[in-house]
């Protein structure tokens, strides 16, 4: 696989460096995010996305969750050296995966928890 990132994949990552950030992220804004190329997923079937060699040491650049009506996936973006490396979708129960996620699904680690005393 190697194909242009999506415009829908390019906005998840550009809410999660925005909203969702882990330390300084600003060396990953740099480039165009348009300009990401999707290299490989992972085998599981889930929806995660790389975008360079896993390998090597990566940092987490990004944290957030992602809502369903029927559960929940963590979303994880790790990078090296400004470049966006793994879009990890992390699926708990893997006989609901869902499609690849959309902003309107993403929630800061902060909105799950005031969803959840809401409730």
């Amino acid at each position: 696989m190697d194909r242009p990132v999506t415009p829908s994949e390019a906005g998840v990552i550009r809410w999660l460096l925005d909203h969702a950030p882990v330390g300084d992220v600003s060396g990953y804004r740099l480039r165009p995010l348009e300009d990401l190329r999707v290299v490989g997923g992972c085998d599981c079937g889930c929806s995660s996305l790389f975008f360079g060699a896993n390998e090597g040491h990566l940092r987490m650049i990004a944290d957030a969750s992602a809502v369903y009506s029927d559960g929940q996936e963590d979303l994880i973006l790790w990078g090296r050296e400004g470049e966006p490396i793994w879009l990890e979708v992390v699926v708990y129960d893997p006989r609901t995966p869902h499609p690849f996620p959309e902003i309107a699904n993403l929630r800061t680690w902060e909105q799950r928890g005031l969803e959840l005393l809401e409730r």
